[in-house]
């Protein structure tokens, strides 16, 4: 099994860190995602008190990977988890798409998928990743 991120909403982490600070801030959404879009630490230090107790914080994005798996093994993701979406390209290859709470829910199945999964968001959002690993 191969899995590559092809493309996600732009700045995912800003997005979560505007919609956690909405809970707690009277400014409005926007004037909160302009006010992070230029200051990326405090984007780090607010994600990386991610904690989900309503998992809409992480849910408004998508991402998409190409996917090189058997038909059982997406199959298999399929009746694990109903919010990844397949389209097939070819006999062994898949677009996949989700968000990140979907990956995020899914690491606690652990498995090759999930660990691929975890993977391709490693370095571009590095504190959804490590959130994600503390599921595991």
């Amino acid at each position: 099994m191969k899995l590559r991120l092809l493309a996600s909403t732009p700045s995912v982490e800003t997005l979560i860190a505007t919609a956690m600070l909405t809970t707690t801030s009277g400014a409005a959404p926007s004037s909160l995602y302009h006010r992070l879009i230029v200051n990326p630490a405090k984007v780090v230090e607010i994600v990386g008190r991610l904690e989900v107790q309503h998992g809409s914080i992480i849910e408004h994005n998508r991402l998409n990977w190409l996917l090189e798996a058997r038909e059982e093994e997406v199959l298999k993701i399929l009746l694990d988890n109903r919010f990844f979406t397949f389209t097939r390209f070819g006999s062994n290859q898949w677009l996949v798409s989700a968000n990140l709470r979907a990956v995020v829910e899914y690491a606690a199945e652990g498995g090759e998928f999930c660990d691929l999964l975890l993977e391709s968001i490693k370095d571009k959002f590095p504190s959804v990743y490590a959130y994600g690993r503390r599921g595991q």
